[in-house]
């Protein structure tokens, strides 16, 4: 007890023993911070660097999330990238698969012949009130001129209107008219409906404009977009895009801005099988031809890493930061044989071959020039990447600065304190009791 051990100790050795007691617990405290390897063990030894050496770990901990995330875009862009240079070899061999039907066209070895007569030509004429309101106050409600006995129609304006049809569509059914483009709108289409509401189908062609969102459309806006100027003629496969009963043909002239648009369409018909003029090919151009687009789709579908496959339309999103205010979005592209615009019927004609072949060399130019996107955000990534496992080096270290303990400093320290200890335990030293009384 302190108070027996008082009885027999003078004011000087009872100072001492005091000192002892000191020395003892920074000891203690020294060999706590030599096994832990901190400094700061809890916020009671030093409340402010526990708790900033706390903020930094956590938001390393945070970063290092999405650095994980990163790494995983990374490899979807890497799966992109192999998946374009494949895609881009199939084009060439699509590209040489042309070219070798293009010569035999062009020294006589490939030959057309006639093919019969089409069946159910069905002839769109109209006077101007038959014309409906379409899709609501998208319509201005001006009228449709109407011109040559009713197989001219001119559009102009904000005009959304439909025209009774009733016709079922069928695999052979081809849309056949002539068109100008006299005042560009934001948007010229024709299409077949049975209702007024344009959002819940895709059953419409893009013709012309200067607006290529907003609507969704059966085939890619290139494929019959209006080359101009002065009319011409236009042949839409409807058959291989959609099927069914329709009871309007619906026509769009949409120019909200400026509702200055005019478009006018003119022997309109519509058709079972070809025209009469048509011809037809040997058999296995076609096939051919489809058998090389059919493995470039399948190749685009299997360039998917992860559930995402930007070569199908998926954006991809990489978060950088803790909130996510930081990021990359790297916009994705339809690689597939539809969304490069590449047409896989008629092989008719040598202009009809020189079409596909200009339709694959701008598939390739298109996916070398999204090659070239991708590499530039795969870069970007990787960049981002190596920053954000510095920075996480970087709160790591930070936070250690402000609890980690100097092993050389606490191991001097550790022996000071014992010398000490032991010049104390010497020096208290006395005949009338021994040092183990004391402790």
């Amino acid at each position: 007890m302190v108070s027996s051990v008082n009885s027999i100790l003078n004011p000087v050795q009872q100072r001492q023993l005091t000192a002892i007691r000191s020395t003892a617990r920074l000891v203690d405290d020294v060999s706590k911070r030599l096994a832990s390897g901190l400094k700061v063990n809890s916020a009671i030894d030093n409340p402010q660097n526990f708790f900033s050496s706390q903020a930094l770990n956590f938001r390393a901990a945070d970063i290092s999330r999405r650095l994980d995330g990163i790494g995983q875009s990374i490899r979807t862009l890497q799966e992109a990238d192999t998946g374009l240079d494949s895609a881009l070899g199939i084009l060439d061999v699509a590209e040489s698969y042309l070219v070798d039907i293009e010569e035999k066209y062009q020294a006589g070895e490939i030959v057309p012949e006639p093919l019969g007569e089409p069946t159910n030509v069905t002839e769109i004429t109209a006077a101007a009130a038959d014309f409906i309101n379409y899709a609501g106050g998208q319509d201005s409600g001006g009228p449709v001129a109407v011109a040559n006995g009713g197989t001219e129609f001119t559009i102009s304006g904000n005009l959304w209107k439909r025209l009774a049809l009733n016709y079922t569509v069928t695999a052979e059914t081809v849309l056949e008219f002539d068109y100008e483009g006299v005042i560009t709108p934001e948007i010229s289409a024709i299409g077949f409906e049975n209702d007024s509401n344009f959002g819940n189908d895709n059953n419409r062609f893009f013709l012309n404009g200067t607006q290529l969102s907003g609507l969704n459309y059966a085939a890619p806006t290139a494929t019959f977009q209006y080359t101009g100027p002065g009319v011409v003629h236009v042949e839409i496969p409807v058959g291989t895009f959609f099927t069914g009963t329709f009871s309007h043909l619906a026509f769009i002239n949409d120019d909200d801005s400026n509702p200055t648009g005019t478009s006018v369409f003119s022997n309109i018909i519509l058709r079972e099988g070809e025209p009469n003029n048509a011809l037809v090919s040997p058999p296995g151009l076609q096939e051919g031809y489809e058998t090389i687009l059919n493995q470039l789709d399948d190749l685009v579908a299997d360039a998917d890493y992860r559930g995402i496959n930007i070569l199908r339309n998926e954006d991809l999103t990489t978060l950088f930061n803790e909130d996510g205010s930081s990021n990359l979005v790297t916009e994705a592209i339809d690689a597939t044989s539809r969304g490069l615009g590449l047409q896989r019927e008629d092989f008719n004609s040598l202009e009809a071959v020189q079409t596909k072949l200009s339709q694959v060399r701008e598939a390739q130019l298109t996916l070398r020039r999204y090659a070239a996107t991708v590499a530039t955000d795969l870069n970007v990534l990787q960049t981002r990447q190596d920053f954000t496992r510095q920075t996480i080096n970087t709160l790591l270290a930070g936070g250690d600065d402000l609890v980690i303990d100097d092993q050389n400093r606490a191991g001097a320290e550790f022996l000071a304190a014992r010398v000490r200890q032991q010049i104390q335990f010497s020096t208290l030293a006395t005949p009338q009791a021994s040092i183990t009384d004391f402790l």
